[in-house]
Parts: C-alpha cells; sequence; structure tokens
C-alpha cells in the first residue's frame, strides 16, 4: 500500500491512524484494525521511531497480524516523529508483523532502515507528487 497522505497539520497517531487504516482496506491481513493501531501506538510511546532524515519507521508485532505487511506514505506537509535528529517526517513506512515472525521481521526493519539512509532513494521518494510517481519511485529501489 504506497499512498501521498495530503495532510494538514495532522498529529503522528493521526498519520498512522490513516495508514492502519489503509492497510485494512486493501489487504485481509489484519484482523482487527483498533487493535493494530493501539499497538502501533504503544511501540511508538517505547521509543521514537522516527530514524532520521525525514523517514519513520513506526511498527508493531501482534497477534491480530496474519503475515508481514507494509504501507509507505509520503507526508505532503512534515510531522513531527520525535526522530532522533529532531528533523521531521515526510516518509512514512508502517510495518506489520506476526508474533512469530521475529527474525524476518527485524531483517525488513533493518533493511528499511539501510535502504533509506540512501539521499538518492529518499530524493526520488519527495520529489513524487503522485501515487503513480512515488510507486515508480518505490519499484526503482534495488
Amino acid at each position: 500500500m504506497i499512498n501521498i497522505i495530503d495532510n494538514k497539520s495532522v498529529s503522528k497517531n493521526e498519520i498512522l491512524k490513516i495508514m492502519v487504516s489503509n492497510m485494512v482496506e486493501n489487504s485481509d491481513l489484519i484482523s482487527d484494525k483498533d487493535i493494530f493501531y493501539k499497538e502501533v501506538l504503544e511501540r511508538e510511546n517505547v521509543g521514537t521511531t522516527g530514524i532520521g532524515m525525514g523517514v519513520a519507521i513506526p511498527h508493531a508485532r501482534t497477534e491480530v497480524v496474519k503475515d508481514i505487511v507494509v504501507s509507505v506514505a509520503l507526508l505532503k506537509r512534515p510531522v513531527n516523529f520525535d526522530s532522533l535528529d529532531g528533523e521531521k517526517v515526510k516518509i512514512v513506512i508502517l510495518v506489520g508483523a506476526p508474533k512469530g515472525e521475529s527474525k524476518k521481521y527485524l531483517e525488513l526493519l533493518s533493511s528499511l532502515a539501510k535502504i533509506f539512509r540512501d539521499k538518492k532513494i529518499r530524493e526520488s521518494i519527495l520529489e513524487s507528487t503522485t501515487t503513480e510517481c512515488l510507486i515508480e519511485a518505490i519499484a526503482e529501489i534495488g
């Protein structure tokens, strides 16, 4: 699930709620939207998922997710994710995984963090003006 969110002064929690709803509408991998959203917020409360450079990778492992699911959003207006570098976030990659998928889940999070440290990849995504452009930019990630 990939989309551009035209947020007008929307909070981090509202962005996450929109993304969770998008995941539920576009897949059958989440059995309970409210529980998944709650667990994503609980993970956010443990520590920031803002990895810096305008990128956040919120995530949660939960019983209500059947298989690893990912949603990418490009925000038209940056949102505060309490990133370690203090920079507001424009790229959000939300990851959900079943409780038993620790190895694949951690490998995915590590790979995403590595990919989005690449300035060219971030710039390509940030230059996207339509969902189609955003999908193309993500498809080009090797």
